[in-house]
């Protein structure tokens, strides 16, 4: 889904908010959990997210799936998207992709779509990249 013509941008961001909800299922060998989250952005990416998060962790690993709300600049444009993603670990082992959700842009960032990759430095720090294009920028 990644295409020629797209620019890369890089951010920062802090955990602000972490609301978990356990739950169980039958046949579950591990934890079960529905997260809200809130996060502050820095850098080429600047703003505020929430994200409703389905988490399943055991003794081995652990893994999520998100939606999530971003509402800020990216670049020098403004305004709102949605970006689904989702992760998987395994000891130090870890991965991590999403896409932004086609049509979800509002305002400046109308007709964004591209590839959202999440991380996090050995030293804490959390990252996002994202690898976007616009719409109005083909015409």
């Amino acid at each position: 889904m990644i295409e020629t013509g797209t620019t890369t941008y890089n951010g920062e961001f802090e955990i602000t908010a972490w609301d978990a909800e356990t739950y169980s299922e039958p046949g579950s060998t591990g934890e079960l959990s529905r997260v809200r989250a809130a996060k502050v952005f820095e850098g080429e990416i600047s703003g505020t997210s929430t994200a409703e998060l389905l988490m399943a962790g055991n003794d081995i690993g652990a893994g999520y799936v998100a939606s999530e709300q971003f509402v800020g600049t990216i670049g020098d444009r403004s305004g709102a998207m949605t970006v689904q993603h989702w992760g998987v670990a395994e000891g130090s082992d870890a991965a991590s992709s999403g896409h932004i959700i086609p049509g979800s842009g509002t305002d400046g960032l109308r007709g964004i779509s591209g590839k959202a990759v999440y991380s996090q430095d050995p030293d804490g720090q959390h990252r996002l990249e994202l690898r976007v294009s616009f719409a109005d920028d083909d015409e």
